[in-house]
């Protein structure tokens, strides 16, 4: 891998590890952390000052650093993926000495506090009920068995919902991964069709004009896919700037022609999707026109062909992106949370009168598991780890997706480049 690659794959892990707040002026609002940055060897290389919230836009646009854009592109802009790292999500191995091994992205990473906390809860609560228990004799052995009760019943429903809960998360996360793809793959068609039946000369070589054509086509689509996760996706938010965009134009991302189109759009930044689904279609539409990409099926079977994979993106945009504003109702969330603490919290009374001091453990292998799957709940349900709920922990990379769309936009034009002499006259 070239020394670009490589510094391209250290960025994206450098801004993976900023969250993509991706803001370094000192805010007005007072809710900030301060985080570290790490390079891809996991080195502390600075600290920054981060937003906690989301932020506009507009508040980007005025805030943002050099620094931050140029780490927002370079996680966007290679063409092709030569690093192993460079994964959608992390991968795993199935020994089990291996999955012992692990610590950083996995749920004890993420919920050992609360497991701490809870064990130290149920500390205090098996020190103090012996004390309680000789002043109030009367009522106490009432009072724990009715918690007993309590936590038994609990214990059944926190089971059987908390299944349910999770396979409806992982349903969502799944759904949203396999709309990433489709749309990637509605992409690659276009790209196919357009290397193709772009027109060649008497070599068989692409002619000038179809070159033309291929590369505002790629830019395009690259444009799309960069479009499509900076509206969805705080990380990648600050690509939808003016400066981003005029950035772009300086890294090849596109013309200095699309640029001015862009920001004379009068679309919400949101929506600029659907205009570079316009301008695929349009783009070949005028290829056609010109005679730039010929082709063997009637002229109406290849439009119709275009046609239908952009009517597909559009709709399979509007689908991924109402999922994700519709993860899933607050009430169900909130009675899932408050189920599942209730449960731990009368935990310690009611193991106490049979474990006593063993309680403790006891509890904080409960909370391990059933916190831990409400969470891991969660988790997925913010596939784009958007909420900052945790760090590390099964997020989608969306700057893998970015960059294999966008090695996909020209690897067809690269496969037929070239082809063997024989079929030369044949292609011509």
């Amino acid at each position: 891998m070239d020394s670009s690659s490589a510094n391209s794959m250290a960025s994206d892990d450098l801004f993976d590890d900023v969250e993509g707040s991706l803001i370094g002026g000192e805010p007005k609002d007072d809710r900030i952390s301060n985080i570290k940055e790490r390079s891809s060897s996991g080195r502390n290389v600075g600290a920054f000052k981060v937003y906690t919230f989301d932020a506009s836009v507009e508040k980007l646009e005025r805030n943002v650093t050099e620094r931050h854009l140029d780490h927002a592109i370079d996680s966007v802009v290679p063409m092709a993926i030569g690093d192993s790292k460079s994964k959608v999500i992390r991968s795993f191995h199935p020994q089990k000495s291996w999955l012992w091994r692990q610590w950083y992205g996995t749920l004890w990473h993420h919920g050992y506090k609360n497991i701490l906390f809870m064990m130290i809860y149920t500390f205090a609560v098996s020190f103090a009920l012996p004390y309680i228990e000789d002043v109030s004799k009367k009522h106490f052995g009432q009072g724990l068995d009715s918690l007993t009760h309590v936590f038994q019943y609990l214990m059944t429903l926190a089971i059987f919902i908390l299944t349910f809960f999770l396979n409806q998360s992982y349903g969502l996360w799944r759904d949203i991964y396999n709309g990433c793809r489709a749309l990637q793959g509605h992409t690659d068609d276009l790209g196919f069709l357009a290397a193709t039946h772009a027109a060649r000369d008497e070599i068989g070589e692409y002619t000038e004009d179809a070159r033309v054509v291929l590369k505002d086509i790629a830019m395009s689509v690259k444009l799309f896919h960069i479009f499509v996760y900076a509206s969805k996706t705080r990380r990648y938010r600050v690509l939808h700037t003016k400066r981003a965009i005029k950035k772009m134009v300086a890294r090849g991302v596109l013309s200095q022609d699309m640029c001015d189109a862009l920001l004379k759009m009068q679309l919400y930044h949101n929506d600029r999707v659907f205009g570079m689904i316009e301008w695929i279609l349009l783009r070949f539409k005028a290829g056609m026109k010109n005679g730039t990409l010929s082709e063997d099926l009637p002229s109406e079977g290849f439009l119709g062909h275009v046609t239908d994979r952009c009517l597909d993106l559009r709709k399979d945009y509007s689908s991924f992106r109402y999922t994700l504003e519709a993860r899933i109702p607050l009430a169900y969330a909130h009675f899932v949370q408050v189920m599942v603490d209730a449960l731990l919290f009368t935990a310690p009374f009611a193991l106490y009168k049979e474990l006593g001091m063993f309680a403790i453990p006891t509890v904080g292998i409960m909370t391990a598991f059933f916190s831990g799957l409400l969470d891991i709940s969660k988790i997925m349900l913010d596939p784009f780890d958007n909420e900052d709920f945790c760090e590390g922990v099964i997020d989608i990379n969306v700057g893998v997706f970015i960059r294999q769309a966008n090695y996909g936009a020209i690897k067809f034009k690269q496969g037929a480049e070239t082809l063997p002499v024989g079929w030369i006259k044949k292609t011509a």
